[in-house]
């Protein structure tokens, strides 16, 4: 019954914020719109910044566990990273299809959003650094700081969000997304004929 009623609490509370925005929604707010004493909430959540840590937590777990399929998904190490990176945007554009005030945030960058990605953030990089790994043992990549590279990979990923929010996540965000992976993969420098070393 317990976790009945928190379910009810979460589902609503996260439709009262993608209506009414973070700032709008109070404790009062939700009580009204779950039929439940506001009582009750508190028995749950003590505030509205708790409630919504554990709406975003649990969008965080439903992601991580994306993730961790990807890991263990028996295909290349390169299609994994394609496979992380469509998780990745599919992931943005969901929540901020489904949250239209999210747009803002993301848009803006805003501490709150920063400070609840921290999670995702450093489990994108721990897998990221897995298929890196994984990619340079069976020398389908060439790194050897897996970890950094993953860091620099990630922060790079996260700067190409805006553009596709602007952009509704159309054809030339694909087209983006692709160059970026071939930059990646490939580099920009042309091979030399008579390298210096």
């Amino acid at each position: 019954m317990k976790d009945a009623t928190r379910h009810t609490i979460l589902t609503v509370a996260y439709d009262v914020f993608a209506s009414r925005g973070i700032s709008n929604t109070t404790m009062e707010d939700v009580a009204k719109a779950s039929g439940l004493g506001r009582r009750t909430i508190y028995t749950y959540f003590k505030t509205r910044e708790e409630l919504l840590h554990a709406i975003i937590k649990k969008e965080i777990e439903i992601i991580i566990k994306q993730l961790n399929a990807v890991l263990n998904l028996k295909i290349s190490p390169e299609k994994k990273f394609s496979r992380f990176i469509g998780i990745h945007m599919n992931t943005i554009q969901h929540l901020i299809t489904k949250n239209k005030l999210l747009k803002i945030e993301f848009l803006k960058r805003s501490d709150r959003i920063e400070n609840y990605r921290k999670d995702i953030d450093l489990h994108e990089k721990e897998c990221l650094t897995r298929i890196f790994k994984e990619g340079a043992q069976s020398g389908v990549f060439i790194m050897v700081d897996y970890e950094n590279t993953a860091g620099i990979t990630l922060t790079t990923l996260k700067g190409l969000e805006q553009y596709f929010i602007l952009n509704n996540f159309g054809k030339s965000c694909q087209s983006l997304l692709k160059l970026w992976q071939n930059i990646l993969f490939g580099g920009i420098k042309a091979p030399t004929k008579n390298p210096a070393f």
